[in-house]
């Protein structure tokens, strides 16, 4: 083995070693930035989940605001209520962008990826409804606390998520 000092160039069948070395490393850290910028893409912005309360809230407080109103107060409810749904789904294309992704999910995977998380936001929607509606509540106190609890839960869900991806990055630096 010849004697060489460590800034001279690798020669023979130990360039070949260090240069597969080299690769393997790059990969590695290739590996593990494309990681890296997955769950970072998976993070949900901080405004988010107050913003998705808001828009599920919304319509429910201009529609119990516009009951008994008729004319322009229900044209205006029926407005903001399409206004809400277009809010949502900006939201969504807004925290996706904020991710730097713009590569949409398939429903199967949104759903594959909430399993657990959108059952548990609607049974704790549906039992404020049953709760509401047991307590006498009118139908408009009953869609705003259920849009509230659900509006909550998407806001909790997206700061669960968010621990857990920074869990997640801490592990991998």
């Amino acid at each position: 083995m010849p004697n060489r000092t460590p800034s001279s160039p690798p020669t023979g069948h130990e360039h070949l070693g260090a240069s597969a070395d080299y690769a393997a490393e790059a990969l590695s850290d290739a590996r593990l930035a494309q990681e890296r910028a997955g769950l970072r893409a998976g993070m949900t912005p901080a405004w988010y989940g107050p913003a998705a309360a808001v828009s599920l809230v919304g319509p429910s407080l201009v529609r119990a605001w516009s009951d008994g109103r008729g004319g322009v107060a229900t044209v205006t409810a029926l407005l903001v209520s399409v206004l809400g749904l277009g809010v949502v789904v900006a939201l969504a294309r807004a925290a996706r962008r904020g991710a730097g992704v713009l590569v949409a999910r398939s429903w199967s995977a949104r759903l594959r990826r909430s399993r657990v998380v959108l059952p548990v936001v609607l049974a704790a929607g549906a039992i404020t409804g049953i709760g509401c509606w047991a307590a006498g509540a009118s139908q408009v106190a009953t869609q705003i606390g259920v849009f509230g609890v659900w509006g909550i839960g998407v806001w909790g869900a997206c700061l669960v998520r968010n621990a857990s991806i920074r869990r997640a990055l801490r592990e991998l630096a």
